[in-house]
This record gives C-alpha cells, structure tokens and sequence, in this order.
C-alpha cells in the first residue's frame, strides 16, 4: 500500500504545475511586452528650433528642442545656448512642453554670432541623453585672430612676420628701440601735462615743469620722427616711397602715424601754449595711441578703446609725476618732500586705474587668463606686473619716509625711475606682440591594421571651417557603412558632442594604400564655434557592424 501512494503522488502533482506554468509564463511575456524599456529605446531628438545649421537673419525668440518620448521629469534635464565667446546668453531656466517630450529656452536678442545648442536631459526610461549643434544669426565677423592684430595684414602686405622673438635683426631691433624711446617721450610729455593741472604748484615746482615740458616736446618730436620712418619701412617691405604715401593717406594704421606726426610737430611749441591747449594735444594724442593699438581690433570697439586710453592715461600720470618729482628732488629738497606728498597719493590712484584697466583688457584680448602662457605677449605683460608690484614695494617705502617727516632717499628714488624705464622697456616691445597666438590647419593622420585615416579642418579656428575626412578599410571588409564625425570642447564638460553632417566626395588626390579602399567626406560649416581645447572622435562601422573608434585632441585660439 505504501509503495502504491508513493508511486501514485508524483503522477498527481504533474497536471498541477503544468496548470501553474502555463499562466505564469504568458504572464511573464505580457509584462516583458509591455515594460517600457524593452518596448523603445531611449529618447532621440526629432525636432529642434533652429534647426541645426539654419542661418537666421533675425534673432529667434527660443530655442526648442522635442524628442520622440517623454523626458524624465527631473531638474537635471537642461538646455544652454552659448555665444562664440562660450558664454551662455541667458541664465533663464528651460520650461518643459509637449507633455513633457521636449524643453524651451525663451532667448534675449541674439547679435549676429554663432550660437551653440547644448542638451542634456534624462528620458522616461532613466537614460541620459546628450548633444549639441549649431545655428547662426546674421553674417557674423570672424573673431579677431593674430592676423587681424597684424599691421601687415590690415595694409594688404600678408604672410609678413614681424617681432619674433627669435628671429631678431638689426631692423627689428631698431623698431623696438625707437617704439621704447617714443612711449618714454608721449607717456612724460602727457603726464607732465597733466601736472600742469596743479594751479597751486610751488615755483620751484612750475620751473621745473614747464623746462621739462619744453625738453620733452622736443624729445617726442624727434622720437616719433624716427618711430614713424622705421615702421613705415618696416610695412613697405621694401618697396619705393610711393608706397609710403599709399599707407599714409589710404589704410588706418597710416592714418593714425600721420596724426602722430602732425601732433608731434606741436609737441615743441605746447611751452607757451595755455592749459586747455595742452590738454587738448594730450588727449587727441592718447587717443590715437589707444586707436592705433590691439584694442581697434575687438568688439565693443569703444568699450576696448576707451580702457586703453584710461590705461595711458594713468600710466602718464605716474611717469611724468615721478619724472617732476626727481627733478625737482635735484634742485630744491624740502620742496621736493612737500610734492612727494602730493605725488604718492596720485601715484596711488593712477596705480588701482593701471591695474584695473589692465586686467579688464586682458579679458577683452583674451578668452581667459591661461592664453598668457601660450604667447610672447603673455610673458611680456606677466614681466610687466611683476615690475609694477616692485614699483608698488618702493612705493610703500617712499611713503614710510615721508609719513615720518624724512625726505625721499635718493636710492629709492633712482630705483623708482629705473622701475619706470624697465616698464617703458617693456611696454614698447609688449605692444608690438600679438596677444593671440596664431591657429594652424589641423591634419591628423593616422595609420593602423584595422583603419586608415586622415582628418583636415581648415582654417581651424573660431567659426566656418572647411572638413576633409578620408577613411582607408581594408578590401576584405569593403567600404564603411556609416562614419560619423563628433566635435566637442574639452573645455566645456557641459557641452555635447557636435556631430558633423558629413557629405561623399570624389577624391581626386592620389593617396591609396595597397589592399585598402578608401571613402572621402567633406563638410562646411561652424561646427568649431568657439576657441577652446577640442576633441575630434571618428566613428566608422563597417561592413560587420564593427565600430572603430579614433579620436585626437587640439586647440584653436
């Protein structure tokens, strides 16, 4: 009996687990059917406004991104819009809309640039999704680059080095020399203009001054004379005179030396002419020195302008104050120490300005503050500060003397002139550098058992850019299916990849490899719309659905 039933149990339980099985299992397939992951993939974008690559004649009012699912609801879902500079244009947050399948930026009003669309959002099924493009508003201007800085190129006479550091000649040498020599004459004529002010000077004071003023227009005359023939034959190169009068009377930059020359035939006769005069002479003077200078060459042209000319204008101050101070230092000293007062507090002043100034035009020149390593320029203006943080040292020290009721050490003050002449020095080479280093044609070629590639972009720098992208397979694999081409600013974490819209080309160059076929891309467009350290990442799969990977990193300034 007992081994009846422990026969008959199993053939028992048999038709109840298959009764069990069957539902559990269509159970299952219906829950794997209507789970949402398995059912789409992640968000992809349909839609955006604009579009990427329209070019727009008027500002747009948004910037409208839609996917084909629901985002997830999540403040980490955003969307920026930066400028060429890389800044974003607003700080507004972006609203979701279409039931929440896509976000909308409302805009400001966008200038004529090229702006750059960043995403990144977190669809319904917890993914994240990223990306960027690009649209254009107007036909904006190229970013000034070292060849807008260049006076040869601004005259028609390109391809012209000038002012290299390595390569110095005796031509070079005399354009720095005689640039050095016209700023000590323009910044102490000016500033001792500018002392011309103190109505209450102490006639020793006065004497000394207005005998300055008489010796230093005559110095500026003969400055400017020499720095004006030396750069016209250095913009010339080499051809007749009549090209001088070309450059004169026909391009900007001749334009203003011959405003500096005509001032500099005043200069002589400012002795006997009243205060408004000189004043007069020495901001007309100090204007075309700012317009003559890298600040012309940026946007907003009057806000640049306009702090180089306040620079200049600080700076005169100093150098004539302290030129006067000297002087009369030799002459009479216990009237010496009653100006030194006087001097110290508008040292003082003209110092904050100096330093003020010359910050925010630095970050007019530059994108930040790293590019000053990247250019002789940068060496030269972190020289520069490094020697106004001496004069401020000996400064301080003056000060202590004069608070204690001692005169000026005549040590100090010699330093104080020699600090000035060392600044002067460096001045007249710093302006004649490029704050902007040069950007190159990018080629990037690479070679390998599994791929081949050469990757071209032209000019390489902010804006339009011409792509050229070959691809080598090996025959036995064929021709790629698809080959994508991705941009993005290492700089920039917040922004996405950029994908280039690459088109087929017949290649006419003869550059095959032996048991290899080749296929050639091109594209046209702002797809590097800012300066910045960049990654280029290819991406070709062939015909076996094997994805190769290649990627390499520059910069473009």
């Amino acid at each position: 009996m007992s081994t009846r039933l422990a026969t008959l149990r199993p053939r028992a339980s048999r038709p109840r687990i298959a009764r069990y099985a069957a539902p559990l299992l269509a159970a299952l397939l219906l829950l794997l059917a209507l789970a949402p992951g398995a059912a789409s993939a992640h968000a992809v974008l349909e839609r955006a406004t604009p579009a990427q690559d329209d070019r727009l004649q008027e500002s747009p009012s948004y910037v409208e991104v839609l996917f084909n699912e629901r985002l997830d609801s999540s403040a980490s879902n955003k969307l920026r819009v930066l400028d060429s500079s890389s800044r974003s244009v607003t700080s507004a947050k972006a609203e979701r809309i279409e039931q929440g399948k896509g976000l909308r930026l409302a805009l400001p009003k966008l200038k004529e640039d090229h702006y750059t669309v960043s995403y990144e959002v977190i669809s319904a099924d917890g993914h994240p999704v990223s990306g960027a493009y690009v649209f254009t508003v107007g036909n904006p201007p190229g970013l000034p680059d070292s060849g807008s800085l260049d006076p040869h190129e601004q005259i028609g006479h390109s391809g012209h080095e000038h002012g290299g550091a390595n390569d110095l000649t005796t031509q070079s040498f005399l354009l720095y020399a005689s640039r050095i020599v016209y700023y000590a004459g323009l910044l102490g004529l000016v500033g001792l203009i500018l002392w011309s002010l103190q109505r209450s000077a102490a006639p020793a004071v006065r004497d000394a001054r207005e005998a300055a003023i008489g010796f230093a227009g005559k110095f500026a005359l003969c400055a400017t004379l020499a720095y004006t023939a030396l750069s016209l034959q250095n913009l010339a190169q080499g051809e007749p005179l009549s090209e001088w009068g070309r450059i004169l009377t026909q391009t900007t930059v001749g334009k203003l030396y011959a405003a500096g020359l005509l001032l500099a035939l005043a200069a002589p006769l400012l002795r006997g002419l009243g205060l408004s005069a000189r004043l007069f002479w020495a901001a007309v003077a100090l204007f075309v020195e700012a317009w003559n200078g890298h600040a012309a060459a940026f946007d907003p042209i009057s806000y640049a302008v306009a702090l180089d000319f306040a620079h200049l204008a600080a700076a005169s101050l100093w150098a004539g104050g302290l030129v006067l101070l000297l002087l009369v230092w030799r002459k009479e000293r216990p009237e010496a120490g009653r100006f030194a007062m006087l001097f110290s507090r508008w040292a003082l002043l003209s110092f904050i300005l100096l330093w003020a100034t010359g910050v925010l035009s630095t970050f007019v020149f530059l994108p930040s503050l790293g590019y000053l390593l990247y250019t002789a320029w940068g060496t030269w203006l972190l020289a520069k500060a490094a020697l106004t943080l001496l004069v401020v040292v000996t400064a301080f020290l003056i000060r202590l003397r004069l608070r204690k009721g001692n005169l000026p050490h005549g040590a100090m003050l010699r330093a104080d002139v020699g600090l000035l002449a060392a600044i002067v020095f460096v001045v007249g080479i710093l302006t004649y550098q490029n704050p902007l280093p040069a950007n190159e044609p990018l080629h990037y070629h690479e070679m390998g058992t599994d791929m081949h590639l050469t990757l071209r972009i032209t000019p390489n720098a902010p804006g339009d850019n011409a792509v050229t992208l070959k691809v080598w397979l090996p025959e036995k694999t064929g021709m790629p299916k698809k080959t994508v081409l991705r941009l993005q600013p290492i700089d920039r974490k917040d922004v996405g990849f950029i994908e280039v819209p690459l088109e087929p080309y017949q290649d006419d160059e003869i550059d095959d490899f032996p048991e290899f076929v080749k296929a050639t891309y091109k594209a046209q467009g702002p797809y590097l719309p800012f300066a910045g350290k960049w990654e280029a990442q290819i991406r070709v799969t062939d015909s076996k659905d094997n994805e190769l990977v290649k990627s390499t990193t520059f910069r473009i300034y």
